[in-house]
């Protein structure tokens, strides 16, 4: 009985005395392989820089979730509701990805919105925004080491990217922003592959690679589609010289531009399909250039046609959300990039990662992107997320300035323990107040603005008082982008997206819904019309108050319930 016991005793003791130097080795393996030199299909490290990118993520995502922020921002609901609703809907199927937005992050969403939990909470956002860290900072960590950055410099990009406030926080969301970087680097991460090869890769290989994540981004945020453009130009160079063959240059361009352009002509088909125009996402009354006329009106963009105005709002962006530490860091490791690597096919794959912002600065210059922040005309915070997809971009120069260091070993110490200062007194910085992101603060500034005007307030009472039945609500009108929070299936909604049902609806709202919400128009000075199709059809209608009753009322909200068959 003794010796038994004995035994069962010891056993939990010999197998945690065998597990700390098994987990040690492990541990060990993991870092040396950081430092190890990249080969034609695998660059060791990856796994786990990935892994642990991702579990950052979704730690995070705990208490951004918990606290309400991952569904502040009223994209990120209509982003859910999008990939939601082409399989649960009063009308379902692709057309409802509508134009208003690419596709390819809904597409991305759809799987995992199928759960109604996990589609009303937002995990669905989070879960994506994990795998779009994880991809961040592997495709990161893998142009840093094909182009020569050993394993200091590759922790110290990583470390720019996974330490960033603001974009931690939008991968708990399901907002664009990091799905568009996630394939920018992807993308770059591929060209630089077949670049710095030394063995001839095929154009098969630069299509896959390179040219199906590029089209990927491309059908995510219009970045994309900037840097399909230059990034065609770049493989066409690196052809070049590689064989300094016209022919084979184009070819090779043309193999990266190849997926894009199916993209494209589908984009095209798709828009034609189901508008009737196949420039419906330029041109249609949902447009991107169509919207930013009305945006235009109230005076927010000053800074159109004005190159300095530009600059400096955008400036204002990147302090704001990429951080002081990586522009600082930047800066020394632009230099050292123009000074030691110049226009080289190494160097040319960092300079790609740059498009993005070029083409926000040019698009803010055209008046066709929306941006406000503390160096703007008049102040404001919004979209200053744009600024973001500059990131990867500061990351790797943060790489290049502590590689370049490694000449000598205590300027190389010294380096590493600049860089790491700065990036630690960034992340408290952030700590102290996250308001300090300008878009953690324009969530933050989203989520009082809902809680005073009732609209947290009519997600709550519909989602605990629903019986059944179906809902008449105008979800394009302001403050009403709330589907998933309310959690109730949408194919319970007659609203926009259901078309012509919705149309019936409104004019007979007894014989399809019993419920009712709309918003009443707010009265103040300018005493502007309501934009609520619900309110516009039920407030003249004289039947309708003898079918329904009031039954809640904060704010400009009001929801009715009918009373009659």
């Amino acid at each position: 009985m003794t010796s038994t016991l004995i035994v069962v005793q010891e056993t939990p003791k010999k197998w945690f005395r065998a597990l700390i130097p098994a987990v040690a080795g492990f541990i060990q393996r993991q870092w040396s392989e950081l430092d190890d030199d990249p080969n034609d299909r695998r660059v060791p490290g990856t796994v786990t820089v990935a892994a642990v990118a991702a579990f950052l993520v979704l730690l995070v995502s705990i208490f951004s979730i918990h606290a309400g922020w991952n569904l502040a921002l009223g994209d990120a609901q209509a982003h859910l509701t999008i990939a939601r609703r082409v399989t649960d809907s009063l009308a379902p199927g692709f057309p409802q990805l509508g134009t208003v937005w690419l596709p390819f992050p809904h597409l991305l969403l759809l799987p995992l919105v199928q759960s109604t939990f996990v589609w009303h909470t937002g995990w669905a956002g989070a879960i994506l925004g994990a795998c779009a860290m994880a991809g961040i900072a592997a495709g990161i960590y893998r142009i840093c080491a094909r182009v020569g950055i050993r394993r200091a410099g590759r922790i110290t990009a990583v470390a720019l990217v996974i330490f960033n406030s603001t974009l931690l926080y939008l991968c708990t969301t399901a907002m664009t922003e990091p799905v568009l970087i996630m394939l920018l680097v992807a993308s770059v991460a591929g060209m630089t592959r077949w670049a710095m090869s030394a063995r001839d890769l095929s154009a098969g290989e630069m299509m896959v690679f390179a040219g199906l994540p590029a089209a990927a981004a491309m059908m995510s945020r219009y970045e994309g589609w900037a840097l399909v453009a230059v990034g065609t130009v770049a493989a066409a160079i690196l052809a070049w010289r590689r064989k300094r063959s016209l022919r084979y240059a184009v070819k090779i361009a043309g193999a990266y531009a190849a997926w894009p352009a199916m993209a494209l002509f589908w984009w095209l088909i798709y828009n034609f399909a189901i508008y009737g125009n196949p420039l419906e996402f330029v041109n249609g009354p949902y447009s991107a250039s169509a919207l930013q006329v009305g945006i235009s009106d109230y005076g927010v963009m000053s800074y159109q046609g004005n190159v300095g105005m530009t600059l400096w709002t955008y400036a204002g962006a990147l302090a704001e959300t990429v951080g002081f530490a990586p522009i600082v860091i930047g800066v020394a490791g632009v230099v050292i990039l123009v000074w030691k690597r110049g226009l080289s096919n190494d160097a040319l794959m960092i300079w790609l990662l740059a498009v993005p912002s070029v083409f926000i600065i040019f698009a803010m210059y055209a008046g066709q992107t929306a941006m406000s922040n503390s160096h703007s005309l008049p102040e404001g915070l919004w979209n200053n997320r744009f600024a973001l997809s500059a990131l990867p971009f500061f990351s790797v120069l943060g790489a290049i300035l502590v590689q370049f260091s490694n000449r000598r070993e205590t300027l190389h110490k010294l380096a590493i323990a600049g860089v790491s200062l700065l990036i630690c007194t960034q992340a408290a910085w952030w700590l102290v107040d996250l308001n300090h992101s300008s878009v953690i603060a324009e969530a933050n500034i989203s989520l009082d603005l809902k809680d005073k005007a009732g609209s947290m307030t009519v997600a709550e009472f519909l989602r605990t008082n629903y019986d059944g039945g179906k809902i008449l609500m105008d979800e394009n009108a302001g403050g009403n982008s709330l589907l998933p929070q309310i959690g109730i299936p949408l194919s319970n909604y007659y609203n926009v997206s259901t078309g012509s049902l919705f149309t019936e609806a409104l004019q007979d709202p007894a014989s399809h819904a019993r419920w009712v919400e709309f918003s009443v128009p707010e009265k103040n000075e300018r005493q502007l019309p309501s934009t609520d199709a619900v309110y516009q059809a039920v407030a003249n209608n004289s039947e309708f108050l003898s079918k329904y009753a009031l039954v809640f009322e904060q704010g400009n909200y009001r929801i009715y319930r009918r009373v009659s068959s």
